[in-house]
């Protein structure tokens, strides 16, 4: 939307078929409610006139009358008034409930979606606002679903103040028609100039964030404090506030510009009705109609405001219900369409077949042309220095990234050949970032639905040192981990959650197990036995192991050493041993920390 438009008969149209067929009966209470609704402002007009009608009459007003009509008029309005609210107080759950169902879908497609867009900073400043579309209930699709609710209303009552007034004075209605119409153009003027602002005052909103997250993240504190930090927080934080600040108040200045021809449009509009009103009465009026006619211009002065209002909002996050309805339906975000099953009864064999791999966006290649094979059975050590492209292996492995040219095959078939989810399943891996959710430590092991196997559960902690950990809680394996759902929940130590991973790898018991550097927590003489217990749990299935530390090599079939211009070295342990080369120096060096007792520097 590069000029700022959109569909806006498309989208409204699409929006109300997903109302109806979530609910139906949406429809009657918006109905109702136009019904029940129109009704209370006409008490209001009507009202000043009959009370000013019986006052005329002196000493023959009846004092029974008068007070019949103000009684009359306060049950109405009240009953009415509740009616109102009443039929509001049903309609609005069942569109916050529409809602919520909508979120689920944009949650649904954020966690399906392919992985490299999670990691582009970019993505989410584009697609910001349409992912923000079911955040609350006063904007984006709610706001636009309340105010299609209450619009019939504002139509209806407007079109029968308008008879009502344009049968006395056509003048008096053009006045206030244009006048709404100025307000209505400024404020499209206005959205249209704030939209177009969208993409920088999300990225300063994001930098704005970021700070601020971690002003209240306490994993910070110690680094934050040990070395001074704060001030250069805050004096970045204060720089990006102040950016963020700098984008509203060119908004809020071109609103404040544009108020002046709104301003000027409502002097006249006011101008011409209390004059013509004036001259009507000195040429006949009753001061009864006067009153009259005085309320129902103010009453549908203030409908048009307030529907026009209506119409205003509608246009402007009708662009953001848009901007949500593009990224839904935008196949785009999943291009890997392959539709085979996950491979059943056999581990894998992994083959890059002239691959090379830069990142998007990016110009330097990560892998050039590489080719080796990682063979069913076999335990492959992935070695080197940092950015050497380990990491970016195990994403290639596992199918969250596609190679930018080459192949990779599994068991001979290309991968892109797979269903997205069936691929996924075929892998256990633990990654160096630990991630624990907010659920039960059993629920974190098996991430499914469903029970737990308790018994697999309790043996795969057994297995990497936590079981009598977890056995210390009364609650066991439904015990709560983190603090953010239940407050009697527990945290582990960075050790502790990287065992916690593993046992989650464990327990899927996938066709291959990938561990990319899941010991970093751990000293040597921990993460030795990990890897040895490990070794034993998978020792039918090809895993593979990155690490910057070697305690993992000595017991793999092979070793690939990568460093900044490729696979460096490849071949066992005694072969690479016997070569003397890169990896020579790395083992030897590492060796000795590798004595009871020692640790890696």
């Amino acid at each position: 939307m590069k000029d700022n438009k959109y569909p806006v008969g498309l989208t409204l149209k699409k929006l109300l078929r997903k109302i109806m067929k979530s609910c139906r009966l949406i429809i009657v209470l918006s109905v109702l409610y136009m019904i029940v609704a129109t009704v209370y402002p006409f008490l209001s007009v009507i009202l000043p006139k009959v009370l000013i009608t019986e006052f005329m009459k002196g000493d023959n007003a009846s004092t029974h009358y008068l007070l019949t009509v103000v009684a009359g008029y306060f049950i109405l309005a009240s009953l009415f008034g509740f009616a109102k609210n009443l039929i509001l107080n049903c309609g609005y759950p069942i569109l916050t409930n529409f809602r919520m169902e909508l979120l689920r879908d944009t949650c649904k497609k954020l966690l399906t979606m392919d992985y490299p867009y999670h990691e582009d900073s970019i993505f989410f400043e584009e697609h910001e606002r349409a992912i923000e579309a079911t955040s609350n209930n006063a904007d984006g699709l709610e706001g636009v679903s309340h105010d299609l609710f209450e619009m019939p209303y504002y139509v209806l009552v407007v079109l029968l103040l308008s008879i009502f007034i344009g049968r006395q004075s056509i003048l008096i209605l053009i006045g206030l028609l244009g006048s709404i119409a100025v307000t209505l153009q400024v404020a499209r003027m206005q959205q249209k100039y704030e939209y177009s602002k969208k993409k920088p005052l999300a990225k300063a909103d994001r930098k704005k964030s970021y700070y601020n997250k971690v002003t209240h993240d306490f994993g910070y504190g110690k680094d934050i404090r040990i070395y001074g930090f704060e001030k250069r927080i805050l004096h970045n934080y204060k720089d990006e506030i102040k950016n963020y600040g700098a984008i509203l108040r060119m908004i809020k200045n071109r609103e404040y510009a544009l108020g002046f021809l709104e301003l000027a449009a409502l002097l006249i509009s006011d101008g011409l009705t209390y004059g013509l009103l004036i001259y009507y009465v000195v040429n006949g009026m009753s001061i009864a109609d006067f009153s009259m006619y005085l309320t129902a211009i103010t009453m549908l002065s203030t409908q048009l405001k307030q529907g026009m209002e209506k119409v205003v909002h509608i246009l402007k996050e009708g662009q953001y219900v848009y901007d949500y309805f593009s990224f839904i339906e935008d196949p785009s975000f999943i291009k890997n369409k392959g539709t085979r099953k996950a491979i059943q009864g056999d581990t894998l064999e992994i083959t890059f077949k002239d691959v090379s791999f830069k990142y998007p966006k990016t110009d330097k290649y990560i892998l050039n042309h590489l080719n080796f094979t990682i063979h069913k059975g076999e335990k492959l050590a992935i070695v080197g220095i940092n950015g050497a492209g380990k990491t970016t292996i195990v994403k290639l492995i596992t199918g969250m990234f596609e190679p930018t040219s080459g192949e990779i095959l599994v068991n001979g078939i290309p991968i892109q050949e797979f269903d997205k989810e069936e691929y996924y399943s075929m892998f256990s891996a633990v990654f160096q970032d630990i991630n624990v959710m907010a659920f039960t430590i059993g629920e974190n092991l098996s991430c499914r639905l469903g029970e737990v196997n308790e018994a697999k559960a309790m043996d795969c902690l057994e297995r990497v040192g936590l079981g009598d950990k977890v056995k210390g809680f009364e609650k066991k394996l439904d015990q709560m981990m983190l603090k953010v759902i239940d407050p009697e929940g527990t945290d582990f130590s960075g050790g502790e959650r990287q065992k916690l991973s593993i046992a989650r790898a464990l327990y899927k018991d996938a066709n291959m197990v990938i561990l990319d550097e899941p010991t970093a927590a751990l000293d040597a003489l921990a993460e030795a036995e990990i890897y040895e217990g490990f070794n034993d749990l998978v020792s039918h299935k090809t895993a593979v192991y990155i690490s910057h530390r070697l305690a993992s090599t000595k017991f793999c079939d092979k070793i690939a050493l990568f460093d900044e211009n490729g696979l460096r070295e490849y071949g066992t342990h005694d072969e690479l041993m016997a070569k003397k080369g890169t990896y020579y120096d790395m083992f030897v060096v590492q060796g000795k920390y590798y004595q009871e007792g020692g640790d890696v520097a």
